[in-house]
């Protein structure tokens, strides 16, 4: 028969291999976790005692319950010796939590930067898409979500103009953000969807695009053009197997404006 100490270890070994894990990955710290669950266990114990509990060594000890005091996670109950008790779990996660999010926080103030500088390396070394010799190319974007992504870095890198024919409502409003923030920058856009797409819109979208609307016999095709640079692409077959075009071709270029002011095309709503 297991005494009471013998079952408090089995289970504070238990608590380390379940618990502690969780507790470091958001950010608690090996040494400082250990004497947390070793109070939770035994509250009201020594330096010493936690030492026996936990094997932190004892010139580390009283460095990790320091740290453990300013973490939030533990109470002193001063005496000959000083004991300890652990803090309510809610005391501790309030703290661990507003950590995360201060770490959060930095972090993605952190990745905005980066994105910046790297699009606006990314904008300058594709202003042109051409090889060294001149020769216009075109290259391919495979499967609706890249093609997607694609059509919204075009939106957000644009300074002049914007026309698309956008068939599906849906798709539409997966770049609608994109178009509202490039009208706000004065990018001028044109936007042609089937009539019965056209009667969805909200009032921004309305009031700052130039709308048209798209005869039945237009509606296999995407089509986004931005500051001369041409993507488009077939609706027809699954997200993940339909492929786009992404060219500066002139005659494309050229051909695709025609193509959307073409009266049998799309006309003004």
């Amino acid at each position: 028969m297991k005494t009471t100490d013998e079952t408090e270890t089995v289970s504070y070994q238990k608590m380390v291999k379940d618990i502690l894990p969780k507790m470091m990955n958001v950010g608690i710290p090996l040494n400082e976790g250990k004497i947390y669950l070793a109070l939770i266990l035994e509250p009201g114990i020594s330096a010493s005692k936690l030492c026996e509990i936990t094997g932190i060594p004892d010139s580390k000890i009283y460095g990790a319950i320091e740290n453990a005091g300013k973490l939030n996670m533990i109470e002193v109950q001063y005496g000959v010796p000083k004991t300890y008790r652990a803090s309510p779990p809610s005391a501790l996660m309030t703290e661990v939590k507003s950590l995360l999010k201060d770490r959060f926080e930095n972090e993605i103030t952190i990745s905005e930067s980066v994105e910046d500088q790297l699009q606006e390396i990314w904008i300058r070394i594709n202003e042109n898409l051409s090889t060294d010799n001149g020769i216009e190319i075109a290259y391919v974007v495979k499967g609706a979500i890249n093609i997607q992504s694609k059509m919204k870095e075009m939106i957000s890198s644009s300074k002049h103009q914007i026309m698309t024919i956008m068939p599906d409502f849906a798709r539409f409003l997966t770049i609608r953000e994109q178009l509202l923030e490039a009208r706000l920058r004065g990018v001028d856009i044109k936007l042609a969807l089937p009539q019965e797409a056209l009667k969805k819109l909200s009032d921004d979208s309305q009031k700052n695009f130039k709308l048209f609307a798209l005869f039945p016999q237009c509606n296999g095709t995407w089509l986004l053009l931005a500051d001369g640079r041409l993507l488009t692409v077939s609706s027809r077959g699954a997200d993940t197997e339909i492929s786009a075009i992404l060219t500066r071709a002139r005659v494309l270029v050229q051909m695709s404006i025609a193509y959307f002011e073409n009266p049998s095309c799309c006309f003004t709503f």
